[in-house]
């Protein structure tokens, strides 16, 4: 049977099912591929923070420099909330230095996420308006939101 030959009802019911199955690929995605998407966004951030912070050492911060890390940065804020699905998290033969905890006590994870992604805004309002000292502690205050969230909720490195 041809695409032309189905009824209406039927042809809707048949793109739902084509919606939903494409909707909920990422959601079916190995737990290996979940938690490299999870690594790669963190290395992007880290690399991001990297690039704003050496920019802020440099004796004439480039505006352009500083503004490029930060949309790295908000973007990251962003995409994080994607980055822990259900089935993501350590067991055995996954290596990941995500907690646990991440999973039994979503509210305060979610609460130092959006601590985050409100401190990664602080720091691109900052960077707008251009005023180095300024600049330098929002990107202190962002700092200091990533290590809120690594002390309760990331394995710690030997």
């Amino acid at each position: 049977m041809t695409i032309d030959r189905l009824k209406p009802a039927k042809l809707r019911a048949l793109a739902v099912i084509v919606f939903a199955g494409i909707a909920a690929a990422p959601l079916l995605a190995a737990p290996a591929d979940q938690i490299r998407t999870r690594i790669d966004g963190y290395r992007d951030l880290g690399a991001a923070f990297k690039t704003l912070n050496d920019g802020l050492r440099a004796p004439s911060p480039q505006p352009a420099v500083l503004r490029a890390a930060t949309q790295r940065i908000r973007a990251a804020a962003s995409h994080q909330y994607g980055w822990y699905p259900a089935g993501s998290g350590p067991r055995p033969g996954v290596k990941t230095a995500a907690k646990p905890e991440i999973w039994t006590q979503g509210p305060r994870f979610r609460q130092l996420q959006d601590g985050f992604a409100a401190q990664a805004g602080a720091l691109e309002r900052a960077v707008g308006g251009g005023n180095v000292a300024a600049i330098r502690t929002a990107a202190r205050s962002l700092g200091g939101s990533c290590k809120a969230c690594h002390d309760q909720f990331r394995v710690e490195k030997n």
